[in-house]
């Protein structure tokens, strides 16, 4: 009984430190953080000895752009989301990473301190089920909280004010999809939404390679690209991190799901 009752509390201790990368000494002195300690030019993966506050432990990250023809404004992709992996590229935890801060309701939070960001989500991050808050609370609890520079500590002292990091969040994937343009790197080689074609076999397509070679021109990288039978669903560019928040993106590290893309003109405005 009593290796048995051993087994457990290890058991439990492991998967405890699985969903909270902090120890518990960690968050007893939160305060003594000091986010300009961090080296600027710590690569996400590449150590195992930093900081988490300091470099990503979840090094890896995709970040998915949906192209939805009735969602969004017709000249730009919205977002899925930005979801951190590990440095193998492994999935995390369907129930994210830190069960103390899976908040429900985010609209009110981001809402509740920044108008314009929140007017921003619904223009670029709309739930294609029509329930933004659903969808980006499901974002929040899944993959915000696995970003580990974000936790509260990592703000150090009289610089965190509660749930600061849910905008932080939010604010950073809104502007990697500002600077990653997948409409603009798109129409740059060429490539732009055609006439809406009925049935799930269209005709009126581009090539895998097209896709891939318009966003190589633009970033240097290939991206992943995701269709539903030929039908366009989305477009993913992988990254990893310099220093604490210095997103740079990097060789796709996912499978593709196209050979002919039908990439149709978006019903909205």
């Amino acid at each position: 009984m009593r290796l048995f009752t051993l087994f457990a509390v290890s058991l439990a201790a492991v998967n405890a430190f699985q969903q909270h990368p902090f120890t518990v000494q960690d968050r007893d002195t939160e305060l003594n953080f000091a986010p300009d300690t961090c080296p600027i030019d710590t690569i996400s993966c590449q150590r195992t000895d930093v900081d988490p506050c300091c470099s990503p432990k979840n090094g890896l990250l995709v970040l998915s752009l949906q192209w939805d023809t009735r969602w969004g404004p017709s000249d730009a992709f919205t977002i899925h989301g930005l979801w951190p992996d590990t440095c193998s590229g492994k999935m995390l935890p369907a129930g994210g990473c830190d069960s103390t801060r899976a908040y429900q309701n985010i609209s009110s939070i981001i809402g509740a301190t920044d108008r314009a960001l929140l007017s921003e989500l619904n223009t670029y991050w709309p739930s294609n089920k029509g329930d933004n808050n659903w969808f980006w609370t499901h974002e929040w609890v899944k993959h915000g909280t696995c970003v580990t520079t974000l936790h509260p500590r990592c703000y150090g002292q009289g610089n965190y004010a509660p749930q600061q990091e849910v905008g932080d969040y939010f604010r950073s994937v809104l502007e990697l999809r500002a600077k990653y343009n997948v409409f603009q790197a798109l129409n740059a080689s060429g490539i732009v939404p055609t006439e809406p074609e009925a049935g799930r076999r269209p005709k009126n397509t581009y090539a895998l390679t097209q896709f891939k070679q318009a966003i190589h021109a633009a970033w240097g990288v290939e991206p992943n690209v995701k269709c539903i039978g030929r039908r366009l669903q989305e477009v993913q560019i992988w990254f990893k991190v310099r220093g604490r928040n210095n997103y740079y993106p990097v060789d796709p590290w996912g499978q593709d799901t196209c050979r002919l893309i039908s990439y149709q003109q978006k019903s909205t405005k």
